[in-house]
C-alpha cells in the first residue's frame, strides 16, 4: 500500500490539494462577481471555482499509474483508487465546515458539497475519455455561469450554484459522487 500511495504522488500532492482548497475556501469567503451570461448578468458566487484545483490534483494523482501492472496485480488498486477519492472529499467537506465555523456563516460549506459533485463527475468522464475528463466539471463551472441563473437565481439543475442548506443539490452531489466511484471501478481496469 506504501508504494501505491507513492507511486499516486500521494505524500506531495495531497497535502498541496486540501491546503490550496481551504486555504482558497477561506479567502473568497462570501465574494461574488459579476459574470457576463447569456441570461442577464448575475452575480456569482467566487467559492464555485475553489474546488476546481482538488479534483485537478485529484485526476493527476489517479492518473499517476502504470496501467498493465495494476491490473496484473493482486491487491485490488480500485478498492484503493476509490477510498483515496473518497478520503480527500471527505477531508474536502470536513475543511469546508470547519472554514464555514471560523468565518460565522454556513455558506462555506457549499464549498464541500461542490468539490463532491464536480469530483464525482470527473469521475464519470474519466470512465469514457480518461485525463481529458478533468475538464468536464470545467465545463460545467462554465456553463452554470453562462446559463444557469434567471437573473440572480439560480435554476435547480445547477446543483453548484444553490445555497448551502438545498437538500436537493446535497442529495445529487451525493448521488453524482457516488456514480463516479462506480464508474471509477470500470475504469481502473482499463490497459489503454
Amino acid at each position: 500500500m506504501r508504494w501505491w500511495f507513492k507511486a499516486r504522488r500521494g505524500h506531495t500532492l495531497l497535502p498541496l490539494a486540501l491546503v490550496v482548497f481551504t486555504a482558497a475556501l477561506y479567502a473568497v469567503q462570501d465574494t461574488t462577481v459579476l459574470l457576463p451570461a447569456i441570461t442577464g448578468s448575475p452575480r456569482v458566487a467566487l467559492a464555485l471555482f475553489v474546488p476546481v484545483p482538488l479534483f485537478a490534483i485529484l485526476m493527476a494523482m489517479l492518473e499517476s499509474r502504470l496501467p498493465a501492472a495494476e491490473v496484473s496485480g493482486v491487491r485490488s488498486v480500485t478498492r484503493l483508487d476509490n477510498l483515496l477519492v473518497t478520503a480527500v472529499v471527505a477531508t474536502a467537506v470536513l475543511c469546508s465546515v470547519f472554514v464555514a465555523a471560523l468565518q460565522g456563516t454556513g455558506t462555506a460549506t457549499t464549498g464541500g458539497r461542490n468539490a463532491l459533485f464536480l469530483t464525482g463527475l470527473m469521475l464519470l468522464g474519466r470512465a469514457w475519455v480518461g485525463q481529458g475528463a478533468v475538464m468536464l466539471p470545467v465545463g460545467w463551472l462554465v456553463t452554470v455561469a453562462v446559463i444557469g441563473f434567471r437573473g440572480n437565481v439560480p435554476r435547480s439543475w445547477t446543483v453548484i450554484a444553490l445555497p448551502a442548506d438545498d437538500l436537493f443539490a446535497a442529495a445529487a452531489s451525493l448521488v453524482v459522487f457516488a456514480l463516479g466511484l462506480a464508474a471509477q471501478i470500470r475504469s481502473s481496469r482499463k490497459t489503454a
